[in-house]
């Protein structure tokens, strides 16, 4: 039987978050946009699929107003660190700045449950920018969120919202909040934390979501 179905995560620790679910398949797609397009084959032979659903966690813009363990879901996704490079501020823009920017101008629209509105669980509905190199200082992180109004940071959502526009299927992206993109700080515990309210999200949220799909 062909899943309705299909989650994903960048790593094992991510994807175990997800409960077990009869009707779904669970993919792990690897870390970063060219591990994402490398597996690409792996979700084109499901052809029944309903809905794509990436896990995992993220990182906060500065000035997003999530926390370490806040829960955020994604409305829309954009690469951040395609582009070039000028000698005066900020020093990069974006490749939607340029005349070959034009297919990087749209940010990918991805689908906000309903059933999100149920939970008595807070989260918020936010951009995600997806990059190759993480955020690690304020000014790179405020840079970012300006030239993007990104609320987080991943490094795989564009990756897999592209893959699921070309099976023409709807992406949904719930991620925890592991560390604000700014000076960076990635303690183990605050991993934890994001993984452990994930889970329990995600928990929350399927038993409401029913069979929807």
């Amino acid at each position: 039987m062909q899943p309705k179905i299909l989650y994903c995560a960048a790593t094992k620790f991510e994807l175990d978050t997800v409960p077990p679910d009869e009707n779904a398949e669970c993919w792990i797609t690897g870390v970063g946009i060219p591990q994402v397009f490398e597996h690409y084959a792996q979700i084109a032979q499901f052809s029944e699929l309903n809905c794509i659903v990436n896990v995992g966690i993220a990182g906060a813009y500065p000035n997003s107003d999530a926390k370490i363990g806040d829960i955020v879901v994604g409305e829309s996704e954009v690469y951040g660190d395609i582009g070039f490079e000028l000698p005066e501020e900020p020093g990069f823009r974006s490749i939607t700045e340029s005349d070959f920017g034009t297919e990087y101008r749209e940010p990918f629209l991805l689908k906000v449950p309903g059933s999100l509105s149920q939970l008595n669980l807070p989260h918020l509905v936010g951009r995600g920018c997806t990059v190759s190199t993480c955020t690690g200082t304020r000014k790179t992180g405020e840079l970012r969120e300006k030239l993007f109004a990104a609320h987080f940071e991943t490094m795989e959502g564009a990756a897999v919202a592209q893959c699921a526009n070309r099976l023409r299927v709807p992406m949904i992206e719930i991620r925890a909040i592991s560390n604000i993109a700014s000076d960076r700080d990635m303690k183990p515990q605050n991993i934890r934390l994001a993984l452990d309210n994930l889970g329990k999200f995600l928990s929350a949220w399927i038993e409401v979501e029913g069979d929807i799909f």
